[in-house]
């Protein structure tokens, strides 16, 4: 992602970046139809790039209810940018968005005002010192 993440924007890119992570981990793997894809090779070098953090999968979850509520337009847009990890350039052709920024930042922004909604429904606009990483973990199922 080359575009510049708002600070307001920080847990929400977070959250969006662990649910298309855990989309991508749910797409069914194949396998070539010869026997190559049995074979397991040597573990004989060393590992230079740290496993990425595991996914957890309670905010994956709660992000993709969230994601049946968001338009179809908003929706699109954050499935190719975080699930599909697709270019700023194609994605403008694929939807035709007369400005890039401005609609991933209303992307994110619905996803934001929709997930404070689902995690503090009595809260009604009073989000300025609330954080989505704290109530993600205590929300009840």
């Amino acid at each position: 992602m080359q575009e510049p993440i708002p600070p307001e924007h920080a847990e929400i890119h977070d959250l969006l970046t662990h649910w298309g992570r855990w989309l991508r981990s749910h797409l069914s793997q194949g396998h070539c139809g010869s026997i190559e894809h049995l074979y397991r090779s040597p573990q004989c070098w060393v590992d230079k790039n740290p496993r990425p953090p595991e996914i957890n999968e309670a905010s994956a979850i709660l992000i993709e209810t969230v994601m049946r509520l968001v338009p179809k337009l908003s929706r699109k847009l954050l499935k190719f940018r975080y699930v599909y990890h697709a270019d700023r350039e194609w994605i403008v052709k694929r939807l035709r968005l007369p400005d890039f920024a401005q609609s991933l930042y209303t992307a994110r922004q619905i996803v934001l005002n929709l997930t404070r909604h689902q995690l503090a429904p009595t809260m009604h606009g009073r989000f300025h010192n609330l954080s989505l990483s704290g109530l993600a973990e205590t929300r009840p199922s």
